[in-house]
């Protein structure tokens, strides 16, 4: 066998070595029918089929006066519905409430008193946020950009796709931890790697026969999970609403985008991220070498840099805008919410530079896995 044709052959040999994990196979099967059950009840779960009939009947009206006079009387002073003949307001109330805060009265309730106070919470998000002179312009070109009145329209569906989305990055992490944590690591257990590598392929095409491996496994399952998902929504729900801007369902945002779009945007960040996340799990499965502590830095990295995204105060303004960017705070519908922009020439937005973030450091863990593995075989 030529030396060139022995790469294939290691490949398939890593990959199926992962197929043959039962506790990596069983995950991704208890997560497939998960998937199933997540694209009924994120909407189901939510709201009656006949409760969705009623909000659609106000789909497509514009958030006026005309629409919040209606609301108002179908409501009580503190923003209550207070008969079931009007369950119709019910969702175009939570939108309502959102907006202007839950429990406050509806006795001055407007079109404009509604705007503004919309236009009030999104300049305290730009003080928090600390936003320079040419971030605060960046926002107010894309405020400009967004039709008003918003046109309205019911986002249970909307609701479901998104943090259905959301919700399959964190299952990926529970499939990567199980399925990559013992690559590097079994082979050590068996001690078969000197074996491997005295054969007709050297380290660094059994290095990267691993992590190619891994990585094809990662993507294969992401992208199977999300096509099962996206199908069953389709097929039992519809997709309805998913062209309405995004103002629908976070309407403090200042992006000029479609429901669609944003889904599209997580979709990418969800892939890539994915894969970010195999890409470090592969390294620290390398440097440790046991499954077990691998399985455990994986899980604890992704919940720590969720954590620290939270912890670390605005006024830090590199440190906590890295750690927003990283997959486990950053693939949520809530992105559109993140106001600080990333200056690389000419001004990014969070969804804009991550990618690019994101294949940086894939690259850059395998480059250092591969110099450790080189020195851990001499």
């Amino acid at each position: 066998m030529h030396k060139n044709r022995t790469f294939g052959t290691l490949y398939k040999y890593e990959l199926l070595k992962i197929f043959k994990n039962k506790v990596a196979v069983i995950t991704f099967m208890v997560l497939f029918i998960f998937t199933f059950l997540q694209g009924e009840f994120e909407v189901s779960g939510n709201v009656t089929p006949e409760a969705l009939e009623q909000y659609r009947t106000l789909s497509g009206r514009a958030i006026d006066d005309t629409l919040i006079s209606e609301l108002l009387d179908a409501t009580d002073e503190s923003g209550r519905i207070v008969s079931d003949s009007d369950i119709a307001y019910e969702d175009f109330n939570d939108w309502v409430c959102d907006v202007i805060g839950y429990g406050l009265s509806y006795s001055d309730l407007n079109e404009t008193s509604l705007y503004q106070e919309r236009k009030r919470t999104i300049q305290e998000a730009h003080e928090l946020s600390c936003l320079t002179e040419a971030e605060e312009g960046y926002w107010a070109d894309g405020e400009s950009r967004i039709s008003k009145p918003i046109v309205y329209h019911d986002t249970v569906v909307t609701a479901g796709v998104l943090e259905g989305t959301t919700n399959l990055l964190i299952m990926m992490v529970v499939i990567i931890a199980t399925a990559l944590s013992s690559v590097f690591a079994m082979e050590t257990q068996r001690k078969t790697d000197p074996m491997i590598r005295a054969s007709l392929c050297g380290n660094r095409e059994l290095y990267f026969a691993k992590i190619l491996a891994g990585m094809s496994y990662v993507l294969g399952a992401i992208l199977i999970l999300l096509g099962v998902f996206y199908a069953y929504i389709g097929i039992r729900w519809g997709f309805d609403g998913m062209e309405y801007a995004i103002q629908t369902y976070r309407p403090f945002s200042q992006m000029a985008l479609t429901n669609l779009q944003l889904a599209g945007i997580l979709i990418m960040l969800t892939i890539l991220g994915s894969l970010l996340i195999s890409a470090f799990s592969l390294f620290v499965s390398c440097i440790t070498r046991n499954g077990i502590a691998a399985m455990a830095v994986i899980i604890g990295t992704h919940l720590g840099l969720f954590a620290l995204s939270s912890m670390i105060p605005y006024g830090m303004r590199a440190l906590s805008q890295f750690f927003c960017l990283m997959p486990a705070t950053l693939v949520s519908s809530r992105l559109v919410y993140e106001f600080r922009l990333v200056n690389a020439g000419k001004l990014l937005t969070c969804y804009q530079a991550a990618p690019v973030l994101y294949i940086l450091m894939t690259a850059l863990f395998i480059i250092i896995g591969s110099i450790a593995y080189d020195r851990q075989v001499k």
